[in-house]
């Protein structure tokens, strides 16, 4: 992001570590929040994300995610700064979404301590109406881009196309939205210019692919010929079982999450934007991230 800012803005950091960056005039500490110069945005990305079963690790995703959340904005309320946007995630409202498209006047059902977290951030934000500011909640779904596949889910599929063995979801319609860091910057230097309504927005790719489409895509890029298998629910089920003795590192989280539909719709930020597209296609961003994460790998 400071990459594809840069040139057009002067960019201030807020973080645990001050290290130099390049791009970035000056870092400063939580404890300097007050020294920071004026800015006209504020854009908090900072957050705890890889999700955790560990109860006793609960607590940290509340004391960043929503903790600090609070502090930052209380400081940004005071601040002549003119828009606040927050990253939190589509975790926030849904674990999985059934027949439609996830929206943002949903019924929040958030999924594990990321997403009570993320949630407990977005009330607090939206419950401080602050006169001449716009406030921005950002759902994002999975970034990619920059040589970054996302999550465990996709680094487990790259895994699965290199090695060779049959891909066994061809009988399930299991279909996932994305969102192409392009995609993003795009997004938010839009925002940047054009006074739109404060409030939620989910940010996703156009369109979705299928667990089948990624693994093909995958397969293309690495120069594998994959094989679909249409196996049962049940057969996948006993795979779950048997993976770990074989090494496979086939567990049911990953089975669950790979027969789980989460389409996610960015009409309302492309509405408020007044754009009938997003730049970067989810099959060309996938594409491009792939080939990148491949060349990364090798040069390792």
């Amino acid at each position: 992001m400071v990459d594809k800012l840069k040139k057009e803005h002067t960019l201030y950091g807020l973080d645990i570590v001050t290290s130099q960056m390049d791009g970035v005039e000056k870092t400063y500490t939580i404890a300097e929040l007050s020294t920071i110069p004026n800015v006209d945005i504020v854009i908090h990305l900072a957050g705890k994300a890889n999700e955790t079963n560990n109860l006793s690790e609960a607590l940290a995703y509340f004391e960043t995610n929503a903790g600090l959340t609070r502090n930052i904005f209380n400081w940004f309320a005071q601040s002549s700064a003119k828009t606040f946007i927050f990253f939190s995630s589509v975790k926030a409202v849904a674990e999985s979404v059934k027949d439609t498209a996830l929206i943002e006047d949903v019924d929040p059902k958030p999924f594990g301590a990321l997403g009570e977290s993320k949630l407990l951030a977005e009330k607090y934000i939206l419950s401080q109406y602050v006169l001449g500011k716009n406030v921005y909640v950002l759902r994002p779904c999975y970034i990619y881009g920059n040589g970054r596949i996302g999550n465990k889910y996709m680094r487990w599929m790259y895994k699965w196309v290199i090695s060779g063995y049959p891909f066994p979801f061809g009988k399930f319609k299991c279909n996932r939205s994305f969102l192409a860091m392009d995609n993003l910057i795009f997004i938010l230097k839009q925002m940047m210019v054009k006074n739109i309504p404060s409030g939620i927005y989910n940010i996703a790719d156009d369109g979705y692919l299928s667990a089948v489409e990624i693994f093909e895509i995958m397969g293309s890029v690495l120069g594998k010929k994959v094989r679909i298998w249409r196996l049962s629910k049940g057969f996948i089920n006993a795979l779950t079982r048997i993976g770990r003795p074989f090494h496979l590192n086939f567990d049911g989280y990953l089975c669950e999450t790979l027969l789980t539909n989460f389409v996610v719709s960015n009409e309302k930020i492309k509405k408020a934007l007044n754009i009938k597209k997003l730049p970067v296609s989810t099959v060309d961003g996938l594409t491009k991230a792939i080939q990148g994460y491949k060349n990364q790998i090798n040069t390792k």
